[in-house]
């Protein structure tokens, strides 16, 4: 079955969109996710783009693609028609995507500036904020089983089946992650201890910066800065 459709059909919701926080939203167990969010808020580009995938090995590939925010996939159609996920992302130096720049590093992130031995990378998807067990009576009890809608993944590269939650509720938390990247296009959650770990040449440096300006690692202009002044170590 096609990953377009598989997303489209997972899940449905008893509640409007417009009617939840902004951010949070919650997944009723045994419905669809296309009564919950629409296709803008799944994927990262309204329509499938042409693009390239450059292999490590310095082989390429063009084809129709696009990113879903559910589950952190990079997908492609293929000659056939069909809505596939790019498999063996481990194989790919980085994806262009009309303008973007994509990078693979245990998940997808976006360039968005490139210092050279600095870069600043980030990722917009949705993860899970709460799953909540169906008991007895129909009463609901929270449960940490799942962490990522990632954990769902099928193993022949098509969507995530929802399949094995018809008794649970989830509810899902739209995130901008920021990542840090060096020359070597090796990208790490925008934060202090990882930060320190991908330049640990620079720490001390670091550490004094960070005691004398207030960075907030969530925050797209102060890791901007910090980005720049790491420049200037180089």
């Amino acid at each position: 079955m096609k990953v377009l459709l598989l997303l489209l059909i997972i899940l449905t919701s008893c509640s409007d969109l417009s009617a939840q926080d902004s951010t949070l939203v919650t997944i009723k167990a045994g419905n669809r996710v296309k009564d919950v969010l629409p296709t803008p808020d799944i994927y990262y580009y309204p329509q499938f783009r042409n693009g390239k995938v450059f292999f490590r090995d310095g082989s390429r590939a063009g084809a129709k693609l696009n990113y879903t925010r559910l589950y952190d996939q990079m997908l492609f159609i293929d000659t056939k028609g069909d809505t596939l996920a790019l498999a063996d992302e481990k194989t790919i130096k980085f994806i262009t995507v009309e303008k973007d720049t994509l990078y693979y590093d245990e998940g997808y992130v976006r360039l968005f500036a490139n210092y050279g031995d600095v870069k600043l990378a980030e990722k917009q998807i949705w993860v899970v904020a709460d799953v909540r067990k169906i008991g007895t009576h129909d009463t609901p009890k929270n449960t940490v089983a799942i962490t990522s809608l990632s954990n769902l993944e099928d193993a022949n590269g098509r969507a995530k089946s929802y399949d094995f939650l018809i008794n649970e509720d989830i509810i899902i938390k739209k995130e901008t992650q920021y990542f840090f990247g060096d020359e070597y296009n090796h990208f790490v959650r925008s934060g202090k201890k990882k930060l320190l770990l991908l330049f640990p040449k620079d720490q001390l440096n670091i550490e004094n910066y960070l005691k004398e300006n207030k960075v907030d690692f969530d925050k797209k202009d102060d890791i901007e800065k910090l980005a720049q002044f790491l420049v200037q170590l180089h």
